[in-house]
């Protein structure tokens, strides 16, 4: 079962670390690489270990969290043509989501209480 409620907070987790690590575009490429790369894994994580649950669980809120969260970022920061914003949004979705999913399953494992 879904917590949204953690959903949601690991999803503004996501989208906060975000648009810090875009901020940083200007000073440090590297430094907003490694904060893009990592927020949905961290957004994941949160959300997973507040929801709690069995692998699953956590695999599916992190994935929602990280992938959402990294979603909304991309369509917000993504400049040019809707082509262009479409798959670029596609592939942050994809491998946000996957990201979101390994934070979530690294929640799950913290937490400690899996089935």
């Amino acid at each position: 079962m879904v917590n949204w409620t953690a959903v949601a907070i690991g999803f503004v987790v996501t989208i906060v670390l975000e648009i810090v690590g875009l901020l940083f575009k200007s000073v440090d490429i590297a430094v907003a690489t490694f904060i893009s790369i990592f927020a949905p894994v961290i957004g994941g994580l949160i959300a997973s270990y507040w929801a709690g649950g069995t692998f699953k669980d956590g695999a599916i809120t992190g994935g929602l969290a990280g992938g959402l969260g990294s979603l909304l970022a991309a369509i917000v920061s993504t400049p040019g043509s809707l082509i262009l914003l479409v798959e670029n949004s596609i592939i942050s979705f994809v491998l946000s989501a996957i990201a979101g999913i390994i934070g979530g399953l690294i929640g799950v494992l913290s937490k400690g209480n899996r089935k």
